[in-house]
């Protein structure tokens, strides 16, 4: 009898651990009160489990096939995201603002990269204060371009910490994460057109550790949606006619930066941009610097498209640099061939005629194009 139960007390013990090994277990202790939501991060399911918060403690037990990532949200709107694996127990303290997190090798790595984004993020408000301070100073500036420098040199930095931090993680979920990070409203740390190589070696690790996962398909998909105009790659060449109908390209323009600029007559961010193109254009113009201008007159609702925009250069003193329209509105064929939905939008070609940066404007715009010029 004792036999028999023993071998039972063995088999249930036996088919726990491999339950377990297949799942993930949350316990939690909290101040949040309401509901504890469990969301799957993923481009294709995004799954969600609900539990009580009962007496400051919460659970979660999750069947998994592989590593995956999820974000905890509370009704107080505070959120933080997990990468579990399978049989971790993870216990979790959270209670006001301090998070502590065990049993997940995963999310410690999260946390990791979250704490060097802070330090970012901590230095950029710091310079916007002192920005503040000194915004009735005669040199001001000129102080908000030593100081934009200067957080591009820091990011500079967190994008080399993120992209060996990718590099040493590369056979987990996490480079997911480091891949998007944002410093600001829509402003990724990294892009595909800056770091094509970054996302196209944290896509093929993800086609050999998860060939399976959505995240291979969407970030497959990005990648080749923006692979033809990234950073490095060449510009496409085109073809358009001037103000007298005289035929020019863009390869016309060898061995100089060209700032090639979208925009309309009609569109009035673009005429706001205009004097800074004007600034730029005497400023750079001896220096091997050519703006191309192309405009998107031409739009069903304009009755005289051409006179609209030649009277738009006119009035903001435009005629320096070379302008090019087929008069053809959003129809004409470089909007497709540059892949951008609205305007004012610029891309910045260097002197080999690869694309260096696209829709910077004002002080980052000149900042990189000095940078082109003087090396």
């Amino acid at each position: 009898m004792m036999k028999s139960t023993l071998k039972i007390l063995i088999i249930i013990l036996l088919m726990a651990c491999n339950t377990n090994k297949n799942s993930f277990i949350i316990t939690a202790d909290t101040d949040r009160v309401g509901d504890a939501i469990l969301l799957k991060i993923d481009p294709v399911e995004s799954l969600i489990d609900t539990t009580n918060i009962k007496n400051g403690k919460f659970s979660f037990k999750k069947t998994i096939l592989e590593e995956e990532l999820y974000r905890l949200k509370f009704h107080d709107g505070s959120s933080f995201d997990i990468l579990v694996d399978l049989g971790e127990n993870i216990v979790i303290n959270f209670q006001e603002d301090q998070l502590s997190i065990k049993g997940s090798s995963g999310t410690k790595k999260i946390m990791e990269l979250d704490n060097n984004l802070l330090n970012l993020l901590n230095f950029r408000d710091s310079i916007t204060q002192e920005l503040q301070d000194l915004s009735d100073s005669e040199d001001y500036e000129e102080k908000v371009a030593m100081y934009r420098e200067a957080f591009f040199d820091k990011l500079a930095i967190h994008q080399e910490y993120l992209k060996t931090f990718i590099n040493d993680n590369k056979n987990s979920k996490v480079c997911l994460i480091a891949l998007f990070q944002e410093y600001g409203q829509s402003s990724p740390v990294m892009t595909v057109d800056e770091h094509l190589e970054v996302f196209e070696m944290v896509l093929e690790n993800l086609k050999t550790n998860f060939p399976n996962s959505n995240h291979v398909t969407l970030l497959e998909d990005q990648i080749e949606l923006f692979r033809p105009l990234a950073y490095g790659q060449p510009a496409p060449d085109f073809t358009l006619p001037d103000q007298n109908n005289k035929s020019v390209s863009l390869s016309d323009f060898k061995n100089k930066v060209v700032l090639i600029d979208f925009w309309a007559s009609w569109c009035k961010p673009c005429r706001m941009e205009n004097p800074k193109l004007v600034k730029l254009y005497t400023k750079y113009s001896k220096k091997d610097f050519e703006i191309i201008s192309v405009s998107l007159d031409g739009t069903a609702r304009q009755k005289d498209s051409k006179s609209a925009w030649l009277k738009a250069i006119k009035d903001d003193n435009l005629s320096p640099w070379i302008h090019l329209s087929e008069l053809k509105g959003w129809e004409t064929y470089v909007r497709e061939l540059y892949n951008f939905n609205s305007i004012p939008y610029t891309v910045l070609v260097d002197k080999e005629g690869k694309i260096v940066a696209k829709n910077l404007r004002g002080l980052d715009l000149e900042l990189r194009i000095k940078k082109l010029i003087d090396g």
